[in-house]
Parts: C-alpha cells; structure tokens; sequence
C-alpha cells in the first residue's frame, strides 16, 4: 500500500492537473461588481466566488483596470470613486464627485500613465427647491491622492455629445492626449484641454469612405498592445451606402489610425476581445430584430483581419469578456455567467453567482505580485 504523505502528495497534484484541465490558467481571476455593493472575486479554474470585497460609496456601475495592472477604479451610483488593490483585496481610497445639492454623473474616464490622475467627462445636476439645474458637460482632472476635482474645463459646446452607450475614452502612453471616442475621434491635450485635433469617420478617408461609428466595447481588453486600441468601426460606402463594419488600430501616441472592412454590419456588436497572442478576436453579434433576432459567436483572424467562423447561440448576455487564456467565453446575464469553450463553442457550464451584477466583467490574466 502506498505511503500517506505520498497519497497525500498524489492526490494534490491530480487535483491540480484537473484544474488545469479545464482551461483556465492557475490564479487568474475575475472580477465582477453586485447590487449589494460589493465586487465579487471569481477564480477561474475553480469556477466560484471565492472573495468579496465590499465598497464604501454605494452601488459599482462601472470596474476600470489601472494603467499598471495592479488596481482596480470602481465607479459607484452614488457618485463615488474607489481605488481597490488587487493584492490585498481591499478599497484603499474612495471618495464622492458630489458635494450637498450638486449630484454628479460620471459619463467615463481614462487614467494617466502615472495612475496619480484621471481625466473624466461629467454631467452636474443640481437639485432645487423647486427643479433640477442640469450643468453643461465638463471635463475634470481628479488628483486621486487628493481625492477631489482639481480642474474643470467646460466641453466645446460646438462638439457633439461626449456621451453615449458607445463613447470611449483613453489616453495617450505620454499622457499629453485625451482621446473621446464616439461618431467622430477627438483628441485634447491634457493640459488645457483645447482640441488638438478631430477625426471626422463621416467624411471620406484615406482609411475608408464614410467610415464612422466607433465601439469600444465595456471596458479596456487587457490583452490589448500596449499604447494601441483595436476596436471595431461601422461604416458605408459612398455609392449605394452599405452598412459595414471593420477592424481598426489606433497607435495612441503617434495618433494614426490603420483599419479593413470586413463585412455588412450586424444590428449590434459587443466589443473585440483578444487571445493573449493577439492572433484571434472575439465577439458577440445581433442580428435580425424582434422575433427574427438572432445572437452569433463571431471569430477572428487576427493577423489577416477576417471573420473566419460564425456560430448562433441561443441566449442573453448583458456583459462578454474572455478568460484569461483565452480559452472560454464568459456570458453575464443578472447573477448567471455562462461559460463557452472557445475551441467548439459551446456551452460547458453556467455558474450562478448568487448575486445580481451591476457592471461587466473584468478579467485579469494573473494573481499580481
């Protein structure tokens, strides 16, 4: 019979090999926030909730990963900012936009390089006695030492709206520009916020006629080049004007832009995810309307930019990312995450969370250091 230390021994690692087996890296985590104001910890490989981490400033709507990869921004209902450390699990900072009577609605935001500040768009309401002052948008700088609005700059009221469900912010990896990504490109410099310059998508390109439309997807791929943003872009031909949709990459610093047409666009489109290797994309499709809608898996060479398989699904999804291998997709819908292989996508395993989500899910590819 064989010893039991080295049973013991036996069994760890034949549960280790099964954890692996099942595709998604030792350590890597995901990170989801709940309507009880908390952020629930999901580790991958054993597939369930093994941390939560409550908040101090309300509801999260919103988890934004740090330009060093070790902190998580946390955006609440309630105004709130929170900074979480993703080595100890824990909000070490956190504070409120809102001050008395003056409520203010975080439309988006993008870190420095440095992480000491954020540059955001925010709307300011302001409740009377007898109505609500709606302020015109803004843009802040929030010095997240300090915890407060160190500068505010008014939005050039002869741009369109910053906001919308696919506007997107970034910034350049010298930290000089502020990128506002919506039906046109805008790019600010942060240091008196003038406009620097505008990518009109609706006028002819050298890139592609009638380009326009960026979508960003929820939240920054992880897995993305550093200094670059590859995203998905509608657009129509000049002639009989032929709905399209194509893959783009934007160098942020030197602020060119390199897209291909791929094929007529879809009803709705969540956003690119990459593999680690940044050789294939992923994303969710709608296609069709009412009783004819239909939802696809769409799969991209990356490297040849083209969509090479389409799989329908049956199912509701108001958040997508992938693992942090690459090797599954993760469906939220309310508290269930359903978990796809990314090989034959299909189906392996919902998990139930227990909870209802209130933002999308971030994935991060290892435990850090």
């Amino acid at each position: 019979m064989m010893p039991r230390p080295v049973r013991i021994l036996l069994l760890a690692a034949l549960a280790a090999l099964a954890l692996n087996a099942q595709g998604s890296a030792p350590g890597a985590l995901m990170y989801v926030g709940t309507l009880s104001k908390n952020i629930l910890v999901v580790d991958e490989a054993q597939e369930k909730v093994v941390d939560q981490i409550p908040l101090h400033t309300g509801t999260p709507n919103g988890l934004n990963l740090s330009y060093d990869r070790k902190k998580i921004y946390v955006t609440t209902w309630q105004d709130g900012i929170e900074v979480v450390d993703l080595a100890s699990r824990k909000v070490t900072q956190y504070f409120s936009l809102g001050e008395g009577n003056r409520k203010v609605r975080l439309r988006g935001f993008a870190p420095d390089p440095q992480d000491r500040l954020l540059y955001a768009l925010i709307s300011p309401v302001v409740k009377q006695a007898d109505r609500f002052d709606i302020e015109k948008p803004k843009f802040v700088v929030i010095d997240l030492a300090q915890g407060k609005v160190t500068k505010t700059i008014d939005y050039p009221k002869e741009e369109e709206s910053p906001f919308g469900v696919f506007a997107g912010y970034r910034v350049s990896p010298d930290g000089k520009f502020l990128y506002v990504f919506r039906e046109n490109v805008l790019i600010f410099d942060t240091a008196d916020f003038k406009l620097v310059e505008k990518i009109d998508l609706s006028k002819p390109l050298p890139l592609y006629p009638g380009m326009a439309t960026v979508n960003l997807g929820e939240g920054e791929d992880p897995n993305d080049e550093p200094g670059m943003l590859t995203a998905f872009f509608n657009a129509s031909d000049p002639v009989v004007h032929n709905r399209i949709f194509g893959i783009a990459r934007v160098d942020l610093a030197k602020r060119t832009f390199d897209f291909t047409p791929v094929g007529p666009a879809a009803m709705g489109i969540a956003g690119l995810r990459l593999t680690p290797d940044r050789k294939t994309g992923y994303t969710v499709a709608f296609l069709g309307q009412h009783g004819n809608r239909r939802t696809e898996f769409w799969v991209f060479d990356m490297e040849k930019r083209k969509l090479v398989n389409r799989v329908e699904f049956p199912g509701r999804m108001s958040g997508f990312t992938l693992s942090a291998n690459g090797q599954r997709i993760y469906l939220k819908s309310g508290p269930m995450v359903e978990i796809y292989d990314t090989a034959t996508l299909k189906l392996r395993r919902v998990l139930n969370l227990n909870l209802d989500t209130t933002t999308g899910l971030l994935v991060l590819p290892q435990r850090p250091s």
